[in-house]
């Protein structure tokens, strides 16, 4: 089931994007691609999807160029990417720790322990406790990229056209190529389908950790509506301090402004 899902989802992720192929204002033409980056969270299997995507788009015409976390693990296909003399290439920027924190061994023992728990109350706690954590994480991630001004400056100087993100801290990451006056897509999860644009109760599919299936009774329905909309508002954060700093000169957005520009 697991496995399906990450496939549905990468599977919506290439139809979104490839739709940009046919798009005339973000290619130039069909003799000449676009200049695509991507920077995915740091999760593994973000990184895996992003730079299989990237890679594969270059057979397509398009350039493209993947911005990952240091401590992320490099796909095996990279190399061999990177050499063929194509137009794929693979950046990395420092962060903190070892690994991943969403591969770490305690988010798995905990995600373990969640699968467990039978009160819901216990579910609620356990999952606002993880999803803190791992926002903490990720947004500590995109400062240190925004604190590395080598490489950001390779980015805005880098001619993209089109920049693939991830919903996560949209407040940071979705203000880099606002910044840059570029258009952008998100990669679809379809507990987050607020973050592409795409109207849908939370009833009709669980909330990440809840464990339920798509064939789910009335009060697993009912608590994946309350506990969605709880997350919503946990994770409202009106912040634009991130705008501010990149793009002074531009209108500053708050993270829901930033999700409303999303490419659909």
């Amino acid at each position: 089931m697991a496995l399906n899902y990450i496939y549905i989802c990468l599977a919506k992720f290439l139809v979104l994007l490839l739709t940009l192929i046919g798009c005339t204002d973000v290619t130039v033409n069909s003799v000449s691609g676009a200049k695509i980056l991507f920077i995915p969270a740091n999760v593994n299997s973000h990184v895996i999807f992003f730079s299989r995507l990237a890679a594969d788009l270059t057979q397509l015409g398009h350039v493209t160029q993947v911005l990952a976390p240091s401590n992320a693990r490099v796909p095996h296909f990279v190399a061999a990417e990177a050499e063929s003399g194509g137009n794929f290439s693979y950046t990395t920027y420092a962060v903190d720790g070892d690994e991943p924190f969403a591969n770490s061994q305690h988010f798995s023992e905990t995600l373990t322990r969640l699968a467990l728990l039978r009160s819901a109350w216990q579910k609620f706690s356990t999952i606002y406790g993880l999803i803190n954590d791992l926002y903490k994480h990720h947004e500590s991630d995109c400062v240190r990229l925004l604190e590395n001004v080598h490489l950001m400056r390779q980015i805005r100087d880098g001619g993209f056209q089109f920049a693939v993100m991830n919903p996560t801290i949209p407040q940071c990451y979705l203000a880099i190529p606002y910044s840059m006056g570029i258009r952008y897509a998100s990669m679809s999860i379809s507990a987050l389908a607020w973050a592409y644009r795409v109207p849908r109760l939370p009833s009709f599919a669980s909330t990440f950790g809840l464990g339920y299936t798509d064939q789910m009774t009335l009060v697993q329905r009912l608590t994946t509506l309350v506990s969605e909309t709880l997350l919503m508002f946990y994770m409202h954060n009106d912040t634009t301090a991130y705008v501010k700093r990149l793009a002074p000169d531009r209108p500053s957005l708050t993270y829901i402004q930033l999700i409303q520009k999303v490419y659909s």
